[in-house]
């Protein structure tokens, strides 16, 4: 399996609740680390423009580690183009202001790439409804599968006994 990480779940897991200079999460960076390696977690490279925003000490280490993770090609922005048809022709998705803003971050690239990918599930900390564009609903409209930090956790059997 192949997880497609979103900023927001980075951003959780390096900042807000498991950061990276604790060793008891120790585990959990490694697993990520050899995932980045091994070519099964993996981003786009707008997620990569997100974290350069606020290149924070954290964010400069992992991006340096992390670089061969993010990805663009022309079959992911073909992706993409499909995607942005289907939001704007399905009726599940409302014309409002979340949607045009959703359009222009990173999390529509993010599904792109589990959608050129397959068997590639999204892996987001994000919280918003449907209506506000959270990536998860979107997902879930759009039949790509997605999970969030403790489901990716449970699944790669992160901090369980081997």
């Amino acid at each position: 399996m192949k997880y497609c990480m979103d900023a927001s779940a980075l951003i959780d897991l390096g900042e807000r609740y498991y950061p990276e200079h604790l060793k008891i999460f120790t585990p959990i960076w490694d697993h990520l680390y050899n995932g980045i390696e091994s070519g099964d977690i993996l981003s786009v490279d707008s997620v990569q423009t997100e974290l350069e925003k606020k290149a924070d000490e954290w964010r400069i280490d992992f991006l340096k580690r992390a670089s061969g993770m993010f990805f663009i090609s022309d079959d992911i922005e073909k992706e993409y183009a499909g995607l942005v048809n289907d939001i704007e022709s399905m009726k599940e998705f409302p014309i409002n202001k979340h949607r045009e803003r959703f359009l222009n971050g990173a999390d529509p690239w993010v599904i792109a790439l589990a959608r050129n990918i397959g068997q590639c599930k999204v892996v987001s900390a994000e919280k918003k409804s449907l209506s506000n564009y959270g990536l998860g609903p979107v997902c879930d409209v759009l039949s790509v599968s997605h999970i969030n930090l403790i489901q990716f956790f449970e699944e790669n059997k992160i901090g369980l006994p081997a």
